[in-house]
């Protein structure tokens, strides 16, 4: 995932993705199948924007889209509407992922250890705020930037005001992704194969059981919150309350990013392709699969991501150094 010459920076991907053990004493160890399946829709014409080398993280604004290229170590801004980037901003460092809040773009960089801030109008760097090893999956609830530090095995608390971290809460090494809603924060433990529950009151941490193979993206909709298991094919619904699986859902073709549509839809993100998986969070039927393109899957290369914005879904396409748009229903 992640200019340092692009042989340092494929070591840099690997070593964020914690897909393989010599390349990061972290890394947890995932079984996969050697090769993936073909896909069983033909691609759609879809449109795209064409963006820096190795996008993976993408949030929206009012306004703009705003993709983290971790090949080049820039973020794009894209004006909605528009077919091309307004503005480049540099971030050293391996950047991954992106939210937008609090009037600013905040960007984790897994290599420099910190999060970045950025002036959503200008683009000015605004602040730099040290994280420790790895900092990946970010989020905004409770009045505050939530942050996952894989290789520190932390979740940062910070208050965006004063940008400075107010709580590190132990999630153990591995830890990737973060969301919020139902309540808590959610964190996919992808090493130990598991979402954990944080209190945003009292920062007491709860794990679920052993889930699935690779869970990674997170999402709260229809009265469940929702991990996409990359490694074994699924996409799990689990009781906010228990943490046990209600509803358990084939996604063929290593599903990564999970987002929802205002109407309440669940979209996975599917690597294979990449393509679209439309779900509907009550029934835990797949609605419709859209496939944006032939690639095959990044397996923990790289990871994909996808935000929703004024009607239509976005999705980054790493191999293709994209970022691809369509109607959101």
């Amino acid at each position: 995932m992640r200019p340092l010459g692009l042989a340092a920076a494929a070591l840099l991907t690997l070593t964020a993705c914690a897909g393989e053990p010599e390349a990061s004493p972290s890394a947890p160890e995932q079984s996969a199948p050697s090769t993936s399946p073909e896909p069983t829709v033909e691609p759609i014409d879809a449109e795209f924007v064409d963006v820096g080398a190795g996008p993976v993280g993408v949030d929206a604004s009012r306004d703009a889209v705003w993709v983290v290229n971790a090949g080049d170590e820039t973020v794009s801004r894209i004006p909605l509407g528009a077919r091309k980037p307004d503005l480049v901003v540099d971030v050293p460092g391996v950047p991954l992922r992106v939210v937008t809040a609090y009037d600013a773009v905040w960007v984790t960089s897994f290599g420099g250890e910190r999060l970045v801030r950025i002036d959503a109008r200008t683009g000015a760097v605004t602040d730099r705020i040290a994280t420790g090893p790895g900092p990946e999956g970010v989020t905004v609830g409770y009045g505050s930037i939530w942050l996952v530090a894989q290789d520190a095995g932390q979740l940062l608390r910070i208050d965006p005001r004063s940008r400075t971290v107010t709580d590190r809460i132990d999630v153990g090494v591995g830890a990737r992704l973060v969301t919020t809603g139902a309540g808590a924060v959610w964190v996919s433990q992808f090493a130990e194969n598991q979402v954990l529950r944080i209190d945003p009151s009292s920062g007491e941490a709860t794990a679920s059981g052993e889930l699935c193979n690779g869970p990674q993206g997170l999402a709260v909709v229809g009265d469940l919150v929702w991990t996409a298991c990359t490694f074994s094919d699924q996409v799990l619904g689990l009781d906010p309350r228990t943490l046990d699986v209600t509803t358990d859902i084939a996604v063929a073709g290593y599903p990564d990013a999970l987002t929802t549509t205002p109407e309440g839809t669940l979209l996975a993100v599917a690597e294979q392709g990449p393509s679209l998986v439309a779900i509907d969070p009550v029934s835990g039927v797949i609605l419709e699969e859209r496939v944006l393109a032939e690639l095959a899957a990044l397996g923990d290369r790289a990871n994909l991501d996808a935000t929703v914005v004024d009607g239509e879904a976005w999705v980054t396409s790493n191999s293709t150094d994209r970022v691809y748009h369509l109607p959101a229903h």
